[in-house]
């Protein structure tokens, strides 16, 4: 699969809707014409189709695509990577470009640019290994072990490996390395371990630990070992220390090096498992004190409860915990959704990112973008469990008042979290702006504003949906009808945030959006991107700021021209709503498209307006 297609793929799923061919080809920079050769193609390579076509244009169906994402149909590699690098450790000295090349049948030129590349690779992965390299006497890969093994298994394509049948789909990746009797034997001590221990995993994550066993058993027969022991021996009270050491055990040949249980140890710990009965926080006072007072600072600033609360807390504080051994060692953190997760749940992966940046310098660590989605998608849980806050409302009722009390009923039987604490025949003025919503009921409309909403005393199917939207707007419609907005030519994001500062005269916050930019893009997807300051707001309230690029510039790995920038009040009060809403409205490209087409801030207002669904919804997968 060309880099084209994946990008085509990447587009479709950030849709909530139809596609049109014409803006595909846009957003790609090819012909139409291409646009649909990719659709045929994908088409072709799966059971069920990927991609649907109509009058409207394309969509991606998310059930197949993840059946052929799973089952390798999608984005097959060469593993001639693997093989090269499991060849260069089983020699302790050099060894040249002409031996490698026999050994896999490949030219030596050829096997120079493979080099090249699987250098590439360990830079990436931020590996603690380096290729060194001796004119006339040959190359070798150097540095510990459990990096070795680590290598190893990130140059395998697990995504070839299929349900149906692993034994057969592992060994045609390591050819004659392992034998399908060997990785049927392992397969059966990893579901024997893991059924005794009701531990419970995604496929994928299942596959990347068979991987791993069969790499480390081999590494471990031809006398390749691990023999540095951790200093801190907290690990040994993890459920996954105890799932390492029986999984040792229950080798054909028991290995019960104490380093060998601590390393995989480690590398479970960097898995989305789940372990029941895994609840318990380690007392290294140090740590935990920096911990505890990060929390207490994300609480202060986004008001989440995650200090004050003892279960958010302790679900937090573990969840960070348990990933400082496997970041102390380097071990690359696995989340097969780590793009889904930034864009589905922004506000949650900001969070995420904020509490990470307290830490980082605190406890040494670096983190990467698998972990800052891992610790979002707990987030968004915790916020999802947080009951929504009653919205107070004024009820302006010019009737009976057995009928008024009626009416307020059946908006608190259609509106939960709305709370009519107020019922008037005619409303004091200056009280007005004490209440969030104002029903105003009956023919007479005496009162206007964002907040006020017209209704009839039958209560009508429209009143409903009026009354719906107004609610999921409150405390963001303010923000759109006081926004700056610019067209502007940039050629980067940086450049991007410094013109809009500058333009609206916030300049002097321009370092901490760039800090913010330094932590994880804050690119969501169809040419949007949603900047914001690290730990600093405006002088006074709230603020948005609007530009339009003239053309595209790249934002992380998305390509934006449409830039929403977002900051926070003085009191650093984050409007949750507002980050809800961009999602929401972010998810069609035609109707970025729109947006982006508009000239001038009115006319932007009148198309944001258009689109307003409930933007409290939120869907989210089970973490394991």
């Amino acid at each position: 699969m060309n880099k084209n297609m994946a990008s085509l793929l990447d587009v479709l799923l950030q849709q909530d809707d139809y596609i049109t061919a014409t803006q595909l080809a846009d957003i790609l920079g090819v012909t139409e014409r291409s646009v649909r050769n990719y659709v045929r193609n994908l088409n072709g390579g799966t059971a069920n189709s990927l991609i649907i076509s109509s009058n409207e244009g394309y969509r991606i169906q998310k059930e197949p695509y993840n059946d052929a994402l799973k089952s390798g149909l999608l984005g097959k590699e060469d593993n001639l990577l693997f093989v090269l690098a499991f060849n260069l450790m089983n020699v302790r000295e050099y060894t040249s470009f002409d031996k490698l090349a026999r050994q896999v049948n490949y030219s030596p030129e050829g096997i120079r640019k493979k080099v090249q590349e699987l250098f590439k690779k360990i830079t990436e992965s931020n590996l603690k290994l380096k290729i060194d390299s001796k004119i006339f006497t040959g190359i070798r890969i150097e540095g510990e072990e459990g990096q070795k093994r680590l290598l190893l298994e990130l140059l395998l394509p697990l995504n070839q490996i299929t349900k149906e049948n692993i034994t057969k789909s592992l060994q045609d990746l390591v050819e004659n390395l392992f034998t399908q009797s060997d990785i049927q034997t392992e397969s059966d001590v990893l579901d024997k371990v893991f059924s005794s221990k009701n531990v419970s995993m995604d496929f994928m994550v299942y596959v990347k630990i068979l991987c791993h066993v069969l790499i480390l058993k081999r590494r471990w027969i031809n006398g390749e070992r691990i023999v540095e022991l951790k200093a801190d021996k907290t690990i040994k009270k993890y459920a996954e220390y105890m799932v390492a050491e029986e999984l040792l055990s229950a080798q054909p040949i028991v290995i019960k090096d104490q380093a060998e249980i601590e390393a995989l140890a480690s590398y479970l710990l960097a898995l989305p498992i789940n372990i029941p009965n895994q609840y318990a926080i380690p007392t290294e006072e140090g740590k935990k004190r920096k911990i505890s007072n990060a929390l207490k600072q994300v609480e202060q600033y986004y008001k989440l409860p995650i200090y004050s609360n003892d279960n958010y807390y302790r679900q937090i504080s573990n969840h960070i915990f348990r990933l400082l051994y496997p970041l102390n060692e380097s071990i690359p953190i696995f989340n097969p959704y780590s793009r889904e997760t930034k864009r589905e749940y922004f506000y949650a992966y900001s969070i995420a990112c904020y509490l990470y940046a307290l830490l980082k310098e605190d406890l040494d660590i670096k983190i990467p973008d698998s972990e800052v989605a891992y610790l979002a998608m707990r987030i968004q849980l915790i916020l999802l469990e947080i009951e929504e806050k009653a919205i107070n409302a004024l009820l302006i009722y010019k009737g009976k008042s057995a009928e008024a009390e009626l009416f307020r009923y059946k908006l608190k039987t259609r509106f939960p979290n709305l709370e009519v604490k107020t019922l008037t025949y005619i409303p004091i003025e200056k009280e007005l702006s004490d209440y969030q919503l104002i029903i105003e009921v009956g023919e007479a409309q005496t009162l206007q504003g964002n907040n006020v909403v017209h209704v009839t005393r039958s209560l009508e199917s429209q009143n409903i949906i009026e009354i719906q939207k107004t609610i999921d707007l409150i405390g963001t419609n303010h923000l759109i009808e006081n926004m700056d907005y610019y067209h502007m030519n940039v050629k980067d994001s940086g450049a991007a945030i410094k013109y809009l500062l500058k333009k609206s005269g916030y300049q002097n916050l321009c370092p901490y959006f760039l800090e913010r930019e330094s932590m994880s893009s804050t690119d969501i997807g169809n040419r949007v991107a949603l900047p914001h300051p690290f730990l600093k707001g405006s002088e006074t309230s709230s603020k948005v700021i609007v530009g339009i690029n003239s053309h595209e510039i790249l934002w992380g790995n998305q390509k934006v021209r449409l830039i929403i920038m977002y900051i926070p009040d003085a009191n650093l009060k984050v409007d949750e709503a507002f980050f809800n809403e961009v999602y929401q409205k972010t998810k069609n490209i035609g109707y970025i498209n729109k947006l982006i087409d508009t000239s001038s801030k009115e006319e932007f207002i009148k198309i944001w307006n258009e689109k307003r669904g409930n933007l409290l919804c939120y869907t989210i997968r089970k973490i394991y």
